[in-house]
């Protein structure tokens, strides 16, 4: 009888562990630069926040016509991205609601996503 106890104990641990952390996990985006330059940086933020988090392409350069797939660590409601590039300097991109999955990006601050 010990043993179903803490059997269910665990099992009970378990489902709250992944219900506690699941804030945690990484969301999947695909950022499609339809611009006419290469991406350098690409920098999220909250939207009504003046200061930019992450680079969340560190590392790497997004070349136009190309696309790029990023986890993003935390949740968002609503997320603005900053876009800089050798060719346009920065660009900034406002109000992506926080369940999006893909950004085409434009050029000129215009995007499409879904």
């Amino acid at each position: 009888m010990p043993y179903r106890l803490s059997l269910k104990f665990f099992m009970a641990l378990a489902v709250f562990m992944v219900f506690a952390f699941s804030s945690l996990t990484a969301e999947a985006l695909t950022l499609i630069n339809r611009s006419a330059s290469d991406i350098d940086a690409i920098f999220i933020s909250d939207s009504g926040t003046d200061d930019w988090e992450e680079n969340i392409i560190e590392g790497y350069v997004l070349p136009s016509g190309n696309q790029l797939r990023v986890e993003i660590q935390g949740e968002y409601e609503e997320f603005d991205l900053l876009i800089q590039s050798d060719e346009d300097g920065e660009e900034d991109y406002r109000g992506f609601p926080g369940n999006v999955s893909v950004i085409e990006l434009l050029g000129g601050g215009e995007s499409r996503y879904r």
